[in-house]
C-alpha cells in the first residue's frame, strides 16, 4: 500500500538546502518509505516531548529522516531533514 507523503514547511527547506546529490538521495528514501511504510518496523525517538510523540527516524548516510507515520490515513508526514550532529539538539 502507498502512503501519501506532506512535507512540512520547514522539512522542505531542509531538502532545498541538501547539495544535489544528497538531496536526490533524500527524496528517494522519502519516495522509498512512502511505499514501504506498511510493512516497516519504524523506528521511534524515545524521551519525545508530548507534541512529538510518535517521531520515528530514518537514515540517509549521515542524515537522519524525522518523521511521524499515520497508518489509518496512509499518510507519512516528514517533520524535519537535517545532519545527524544537528537533528536531535532542536526537539
Amino acid at each position: 500500500m502507498h502512503h501519501r507523503v506532506e512535507i512540512g514547511s520547514r522539512a522542505a527547506a531542509q531538502l532545498e538546502e541538501l547539495d544535489a546529490a544528497l538531496g536526490a538521495s533524500g527524496e528517494r528514501k522519502i519516495q522509498w518509505l512512502a511505499e514501504n511504510a506498511t510493512g516497516m518496523v519504524h523506528r521511534r525517538l524515545v524521551g519525545m516531548p508530548e507534541d512529538l510523540a510518535g517521531l520515528s527516524k530514518l537514515r540517509v548516510g549521515d542524515y537522519r529522516i524525522l518523521y511521524w507515520i499515520y497508518p489509518a490515513q496512509s499518510l507519512v508526514r516528514i517533520y524535519r531533514i537535517q545532519h545527524r550532529s544537528e537533528v536531535y539538539r532542536q526537539l
